[in-house]
């Protein structure tokens, strides 16, 4: 890798062309790549669309991460997407290996599309 093994420079010039032209040219091909990874694919991460919760009420949501991480459980969500005038949070319920917990304590239904992160 161009930077764990610089090459031996021994002037200002052979600096300049390194840093120039070496080092920007291989940060250009990983910056390009960097912004083709999207969101879902730089997160271990799943999504649930389309979940509808009642007013005042909490539903379990099954934990995806069970068959390709078992026991993993997961530490964040995030809500992309919502109809519905509402306040969705974290059930009482804890969440489990199997099953993930939210609670619409608002007083109108809802309906999200929520990812799920590690």
């Amino acid at each position: 890798m161009i930077i764990r093994q610089p090459p031996m420079l021994t002037n200002k010039n052979a600096i300049l062309k390194y840093v120039e032209v070496d080092l920007w040219s291989w940060l250009k091909q990983l910056t390009i790549g960097l912004l083709k990874i999207n969101f879902k694919e730089n997160f271990q991460s799943f999504i649930v669309q389309n979940v509808s919760i009642p007013a005042g009420q909490e539903i379990a949501i099954a934990n995806q991460f069970r068959r390709a991480y078992p026991g993993l459980i997961p530490t964040m969500r995030l809500i992309v997407r919502q109809q519905g005038d509402a306040n969705i949070i974290d059930g009482t319920t804890g969440w489990t290996e199997s099953q993930l917990y939210l609670f619409n304590p608002s007083a109108n239904d809802v309906t999200i599309t929520v990812i799920f992160l590690i």
